[in-house]
């Protein structure tokens, strides 16, 4: 007996070394990596883990160029995946533009998820050999998403949330668009929806934010005195371009000083606190392309943007539309052609056609019936007059945070209320389709 016993002791012991070597090794076998490796299509490369998450990814993931004929070749796409854990929910972090390395967005550490930071298509290093831009449109770039998100949830599957800022957020918001029902939640930041291939209106909305100010008849005045004193101001901004190292061959100095001129009011409502930043009591020349400097953050127009973000220009110019400068207020100072006085700038030899039709569509769907989606925009900026609000009855909520700029409207800009708010909406959405 006590022999059947001793057996019975041993065999029990052996049984659980075995199980516990058996998890050991199905936990080896269904690693991240191994689960990555096994996805078609996938170049995977460990990078520096952040902070809050166990391991870190640069993933090269093959797409269509044209997801509605293979035919036509692939690329690779570049994304980061930030992993916690298969148990937790994915966060689709879109980038309308170039990633230039591993960006966690602060809702991702809200809802303690894993993410996947996807560089946008023609952008950076997410580029064919061969650049059809007939094949750079919204339909691709959302399909980009889906077929991610398709490879992916074989591995994530406890919720999907996409989340973009401006342009960005555009790209997600027309995820959702063409794609409803793949992802549980979307939050859409300074997103807008525009119709018109140039639209100079942001201007009047500017004057109002101006108005309120108390500051619109001096901003006016200061742009004036910039394109009188151009002569004197133009030297300053050779110096510094030249030290900086950019070149300008692409519109020449003075058209590129007078964009830098027209440009001021869209960017201190847009990333600064409005007119009343400006200091309007300079006079020097010196002192005066200062304040420009200021104005613009440092941006100008020079031949390393147009390399940089050219694939916008196409997007702006066939789907996306774009602001455009009140020329008319300052014909009598301005030298350039007015047709080359512009944000955006078609690239060389590339023609393009404009539809607003989709544009159009989104909207109308995301009014009347774009589900399971937060719109965040800043009152002050100026993409906020053409931001999406949707219509009663439809299952997403639009936030105006006041006084905020375009790059306000993160997490930490939000009151405690609202916070909270957008985060129970969101872990609900996501419920819902558990």
């Amino acid at each position: 007996m006590e022999t059947d016993n001793s057996l019975k002791m041993i065999t029990n012991f052996i049984t659980t070394i075995l199980l516990v070597f058996l998890s050991y090794a199905l936990v080896a076998q269904t690693s991240v990596i191994d689960r990555i490796h096994i996805l078609d299509n996938v170049q995977a490369t460990k990078i520096k883990t952040l902070d809050g998450f166990s391991e870190c990814y640069k993933i090269m993931f093959r797409q269509p160029v044209n997801h509605n004929d293979t035919s036509e070749g692939f690329f690779y796409q570049k994304i980061y995946l930030s992993h916690k854990s298969v148990e937790k929910p994915m966060v689709l972090n879109v980038n309308g533009y170039v990633s230039t390395s591993n960006r966690i967005n602060d809702w991702t550490r809200t809802l303690d998820a894993n993410q996947i930071y996807v560089e946008h298509r023609y952008f950076g290093e997410s580029k064919p050999e061969k650049i059809d831009y007939e094949q750079l449109n919204m339909f691709n770039a959302a399909s980009d998403l889906h077929a991610i998100k398709m490879a992916f949830s074989k591995i994530y599957n406890n919720g999907w949330v996409s989340v973009g800022i401006s342009k960005g957020g555009l790209t997600a918001l027309s995820y959702k668009y063409f794609f409803p029902n793949e992802i549980d939640a979307t939050i859409a930041l300074s997103t807008s929806v525009k119709t018109k291939l140039c639209d100079s209106s942001f201007f009047s909305f500017i004057d109002s934010l101006n108005t309120v100010q108390d500051c619109k008849d001096e901003l006016k005045e200061f742009q004036r005195r910039l394109l009188q004193e151009k002569e004197n101001v133009i030297p300053h901004l050779k110096d510094y371009l030249t030290r900086k190292g950019k070149s300008f061959t692409h519109l020449g100095l003075e058209t590129l000083y007078e964009i830098a001129v027209l440009e001021i009011p869209f960017a201190i409502w847009q990333n600064r606190s409005g007119c009343k930043s400006v200091d309007y009591s300079k006079t020097n020349s010196k002192d005066l392309f200062e304040e420009i400097r200021k104005s613009l953050n440092g941006w100008f127009m020079t031949d390393d943007v147009f390399n940089r973000i050219d694939s916008y220009h196409i997007q702006a110019l066939t789907q996306l539309g774009h602001y455009c400068y009140p020329v008319t207020r300052f014909s009598d100072l301005l030298v350039s052609d007015f047709e080359i006085l512009n944000p955006v700038h078609p690239i060389e030899e590339i023609k393009t056609t404009y539809s607003n039709q989709l544009m159009i569509n989104m909207r109308e769907w995301a009014e009347d019936k774009g589900d399971r989606i937060i719109y965040i925009s800043g009152g002050n900026d100026p993409y906020s007059k053409y931001r999406v609000i949707p219509k009663e009855g439809v299952d997403a909520k639009s936030y105006l945070l006041q006084d905020k700029n375009h790059n306000e409207v993160y997490n930490y800009y939000l009151d405690d209320s609202t916070y909270n708010e957008i985060k129970s909406l969101i872990i609900n959405w996501i419920k819902q389709n558990e």
